[in-house]
């Protein structure tokens, strides 16, 4: 879910902005693909033709208000303009923005923006900015919550002309940046008709309604097909350098076996996410290449943390989840599921960002007798069936969500079940495509009353903001998937943020991890690798970028390496 980036999270954005390839007189159905480069790998890049990638995750919305998969956010990342964007070295320069400057009392950052227009020849001015900013902000605590911790502290937006924008904050923040390079830039005069009352009408309007989308960015939105194609047109008024593709394909997959038999058939020319077991047959194809990186995305095991849920409340108990973490073989899922390719984890910030994760919180081992031994002691006994109860004598058996679009998800399932069947726990999987399975997950209204258990993931950025923020009390109905709410947890996300001075920041960071240890609002289990596969005729794709950085907000109108 970002969510999935969550969710994962997604790199269609770097893809399509960095891939120099072009196009033979192969015709497809109404596709190109690329003639490749010289033998000596240095041949001059040829342009033009479709870039065709291949997905198991869906786009659920292509409204940013409403949108929480990762595959979305690149939609987004390549239809609008930000502000700022990590270089292929990972410093930090303008994608809108030519320059900024900051206040020396650190408050205000000036930007001077490149002068553009939208997709439908609207001026793209810095009010865009100001509007939805202070759109956001508006009704930040309702139907614009998704988007919220992107301005945390912001105080006020300014547009003193066109191509200047003025950003104050209430204090000083450590990470303005960061954030920024995830607020998309929203045309208003689209956007200012669908505010309704209260800003409800903000997540009501469908902009595939209406193609093609009206954007800024390389590509525009020509067809949305979220089970099916989304088609990607280069734009021909955007304010950057000009894509090296004239448009990109974005297929769904509804299995993994679909989507590499229709690679192994030249149907597709990239893949975003490769399935582990896959890997060693492709890496062997003359004509694919396959990339693993180092990612920030982290599978968990997710549970209804609402205090207030009416069934199943022994799963609130801290120590059952902790027995049920001790029934998890981390190891066994970095080996079976993926290949090798991970490493087990117990906190949500990823040890690709480096300092960020607290190194005092591991994952338990996989011990069953444990587990055993702490749901013995805390009185919950077997039945004559094996599974164990609850106070009032209902067996502690529950459906787990499996979301069908997170790869590895139902392997996953299988060896955790396996492991709590040892520990008298029964557990059965809930595969529902992405959207339904967020759907399940918020109701009834937003109120988390209704799961108990589910499995997904997340993909962070390399500062721990953002996935951070995910378990704060105002994303209930926005980006949370628990329904967990702490206020000394809140009190210290917003500490954490208004902290310019990095050591001390981090301290706060570690503790904010330190009581997600404690209360477990999550099993977090591995983090992964990420793996893609390209066509060998195609170039000048960065995967190390991609998962860096969230995928989708790395370098995301980079078009003309």
């Amino acid at each position: 879910m970002t969510k999935r980036v969550l969710w994962m999270l997604a790199l269609l954005a770097l893809v399509l902005a960095a891939a120099g390839c072009g196009g033979s007189d192969d015709e497809g159905e109404g596709t190109r693909t690329g003639t490749g480069t010289t033998e000596d790998g240095e041949g001059e890049v040829v342009k033009g033709g479709i870039l065709r990638i291949g997905t198991t995750g869906e786009i659920d919305s292509i409204n940013p208000f409403v949108a929480f998969n990762s595959e979305s956010y690149q939609a987004f990342v390549i239809e609008y303009p930000l502000l700022v964007q990590y270089s292929p070295e990972f410093e930090w320069e303008g994608d809108w923005a030519e320059s900024w400057e900051t206040s020396e009392d650190g408050l205000t950052w000036t930007f001077h923006l490149r002068e553009g227009s939208w997709s439908d020849g609207t001026p793209l001015t810095a009010e865009d900015a100001v509007w939805t900013g202070e759109t956001v902000l508006k009704y930040a605590d309702g139907p614009t919550s998704i988007l919220a911790p992107f301005l945390s502290h912001v105080k006020s937006l300014e547009a003193p002309d066109p191509q200047t924008l003025l950003i104050t904050y209430e204090r000083p923040v450590g990470n303005v940046l960061p954030q920024l390079q995830q607020f998309f830039i929203l045309p208003k005069h689209v956007w200012e008709q669908h505010v309704g009352s209260n800003g409800k009408g903000l997540k009501q309007f469908n902009p595939q309604d209406d193609l093609p989308v009206v954007g800024a960015g390389p590509f525009v939105i020509t067809k949305f097909d979220k089970k099916g194609t989304t088609i990607f047109e280069k734009n021909p008024s955007y304010y950057g350098p000009e894509p090296n593709v004239d448009a990109v394909g974005y297929q769904h997959f509804e299995n993994e076996d679909a989507l590499l038999a229709a690679f192994d058939a030249g149907e597709l020319d990239f893949l975003e996410e490769v399935p582990s077991n896959a890997v060693a047959q492709l890496e062997q194809q003359d004509d694919a290449v396959v990339s693993k990186v180092p990612s920030t995305q982290i599978q968990n095991v997710i549970f209804n943390s609402n205090p207030d849920k009416p069934r199943n409340r022994e799963l609130l108990d801290p120590q059952v989840r902790e027995a049920m973490e001790y029934a998890i073989d981390r190891e066994e899922i970095a080996e079976v599921v993926f290949g090798g390719n991970a490493e087990p984890v117990a906190s949500i910030v990823a040890p690709l960002t480096g300092e960020w994760m607290n190194p005092e919180i591991e994952p338990l081992p996989f011990d069953t007798d444990e587990a055993n031994r702490i749901l013995d002691e805390a009185g919950y006994e077997r039945g004559s069936d094996g599974i164990r109860v609850d106070d009032e004598g209902q067996k502690m058996a529950y459906e787990v969500i499996t979301p069908t679009g997170v790869q590895g998800v139902q392997r996953e399932f299988e060896i955790m079940k396996n492991g709590f069947d040892e520990i008298g726990i029964r557990i059965t999987p809930k595969a529902l495509d992405d959207t339904t399975a967020f759907e399940e997950i918020l109701k009834p209204d937003n109120k988390y009353e209704s799961f108990d258990m589910a499995m997904w993931s997340w993909v962070g950025y390399l500062d721990p903001d953002f996935v951070l923020s995910v378990t704060t009390c105002d994303q209930w109905g926005g980006w949370s998937d628990t329904g967990y709410c702490n206020e000394e947890y809140d009190r210290l996300y917003q500490q954490q943020g208004v902290t310019v001075d990095q050591e001390e920041r981090k301290q706060i960071v570690w503790e904010m991890q330190e009581i997600h240890q404690r209360d477990r609002p999550y099993i977090h289990l591995v983090a992964v690798e990420y793996i893609t596969v390209s066509k060998s005729n195609w170039t000048g794709f960065h995967p190390d970028l991609i998962a860096y950085s969230k995928l989708p907000w790395t370098d995301p109108h980079r078009t003309s390496e």
